[in-house]
């Protein structure tokens, strides 16, 4: 395994000229699904529509006109595992507190992660939409500054997939008022095995 111990230049710095940002996603599912994949975005991030029509959707949750896109396209087959392409798209939180008051929120209206798990650099929670795309929803465990660190002292080259973790533990224990940084330490553990992550 190749790891790096701190961020790569970026483009710029080297001289390139890169994106300047990820704008959004774009789903496609069969034309009568459009409305049941908006409603679970649009609960699922606090989005709200720009422009949804029996063809598209366009939703939004920040200044950005669209982070998640819908076109219903006719003759579309039903979603099935075991093919090669886009694994899950994330979301990253601005602090613990975000994210387990969106799991209870989202808990509060039958929507729960198919799998939890500290990689180390995230705390993450997988969800699968209605048509089993994947959405990781995640807070960065480590300040992008101590990234380096954190690389250097040998954590992630021993286990790069992580510890899985139980979400109503970690929420109880952070309206108990255990410390975050305690909270999002990776806990010691085995790393299960890799058949286990949820497929998409």
């Amino acid at each position: 395994m190749t790891l790096v111990a701190s961020l790569p230049e970026t483009a710029k710095s080297r001289g390139r000229i890169a994106p300047a940002k990820l704008a959004h996603i774009v789903l496609r599912t069969q034309p009568d699904r459009i409305g049941i994949l908006a409603g679970w975005y649009k609960s699922v991030l606090e989005a709200e529509a720009m422009c949804e029509t029996d063809r598209l959707a366009f939703l939004t949750y920040d200044q950005e006109h669209h982070r998640v896109a819908i076109i219903g396209i006719p003759g579309l087959k039903d979603h099935e595992d075991g093919h090669v392409g886009l694994h899950h798209v994330a979301f990253t939180y601005g602090g613990l507190g975000d994210l387990v008051h969106t799991y209870e929120r989202l808990k509060e209206l039958d929507i729960t992660p198919e799998f939890t798990i500290n990689h180390g650099p995230t705390t993450s929670m997988y969800y699968f939409d209605p048509d089993k795309n994947q959405v990781e929803l995640q807070v960065d465990n480590v300040p992008e500054e101590k990234f380096a660190e954190y690389f250097e002292n040998g954590e992630f080259a021993a286990n790069p997939i992580g510890i899985t973790y139980d979400p109503d533990d970690l929420a109880a224990r952070y309206h108990a008022g255990v410390p975050e940084e305690e909270l999002l330490k990776r806990p010691d553990g085995v790393a299960p095995d890799i058949s286990e992550f949820p497929s998409n």
